[in-house]
């Protein structure tokens, strides 16, 4: 079992809740995550890195992840290239499954599905997060730092330029290929067009994330157990207009789930676990890649935050 400090640490960097993502169509590719690292006293930070790693397919196999990009701190220096914090996460797939944006700390950033060609985003507030592609591939929506200790979101082309801000007081963003955007205020899940407009309430929920039709979205109900985060709950699906609510399972220790590109699978993490896959009407997840122990019992390695790449279909 890992030190105490270590899991304290990791609760700290999950967040209340967890990003939401969007699942394009396509054929399924690998699955892209989260990852970090901790040993020793986790506060004086004696070893931690994070990145964004990748398992590619089949299904069913533990593979051990390859990273595609990773930030390190020794003695509290930090290194790795452009890296400019510890707290990679949130990565999200562009609709051709080419690029990932993800957040880089204060900032965004962005790399190929390799891997290569690594650049950050000008700032647009204090912390940028949770971003996610348009339908289009041109532009993304994110989170933003606000004056009262919130989020706010925007969305902005991934080019330049100005952003634009679209809600007050939300987070979790995911844009769906039919063009609606989904996201969480206080804990309950709605959706809007890209400019804000046209509300629509869609039920209590948090982590949404839409079918690749952007007919349905699947949603965490948090089951207030497992930790003091509250970020574990039972998976749920849901029509888009709010109508057709049933729950996937009995299992109440998930936490942000998205679909993969063909609409047949979820994938999904669990705390302390890793990062799992789960065929739709099938009992039984699939182990993608399982958190890791080194260094003895004073450290581990954890995956979390999948977002599946979409393989653009042959013609």
């Amino acid at each position: 079992m890992r030190t105490l400090v270590a899991t304290v640490g990791l609760v700290v960097l999950l967040g209340a809740a967890g990003p939401a993502h969007a699942s394009f169509p396509g054929r399924n590719g690998g699955i892209a995550f989260a990852e970090f690292s901790a040993s020793g006293d986790f506060d004086a930070q004696s070893f931690e890195s994070s990145g964004i790693g990748f398992a590619p397919q089949p299904i069913g196999t533990e593979t051990h992840p390859r990273d595609l990009v990773r930030c390190e701190r020794t003695d509290g220096v930090v290194s790795g290239g452009n890296c400019t914090t510890t707290s990679y996460r949130s990565p999200s797939y562009s609709p051709n499954g080419k690029r990932i944006v993800f957040d880089a700390g204060e900032q965004l950033g962005a790399i190929g599905a390799g891997g290569a060609g690594l650049y950050l985003l000008a700032p647009v507030t204090a912390d940028d997060g949770e971003p996610c592609f348009s339908p289009d591939g041109k532009s993304i929506a994110f989170t933003g730092a606000n004056d009262h200790g919130g989020t706010d979101l925007y969305t902005r082309r991934v080019a330049g330029g100005e952003a634009r801000l679209i809600v007050h007081d939300a987070d979790q963003p995911a844009w769906s290929s039919r063009n609606r955007i989904a996201y969480v205020r206080s804990g309950d899940v709605y959706t809007s067009n890209p400019n804000g407009g046209k509300r629509r309430h869609v039920g209590a929920g948090v982590s949404p994330d839409w079918s690749p039709n952007g007919r349905r979205l699947v949603l965490i109900r948090p089951s207030g157990t497992g930790t003091s985060d509250g970020i574990l709950g039972r998976i749920y699906i849901v029509d888009a207009d709010g109508d057709n609510l049933r729950p996937l399972g009995r299992r109440r220790d998930a936490s942000r789930p998205v679909w993969s590109p063909d609409g047949r699978w979820l994938a999904f993490d669990k705390f302390d676990s890793g990062v799992f896959a789960r065929r739709l009407g099938s009992r039984k997840p699939a182990l993608i890649v399982a958190e890791s122990q080194f260094s003895g019992e004073n450290g581990s390695n954890s995956y979390f935050e999948p977002t599946w790449r979409p393989l653009l279909l042959d013609h």
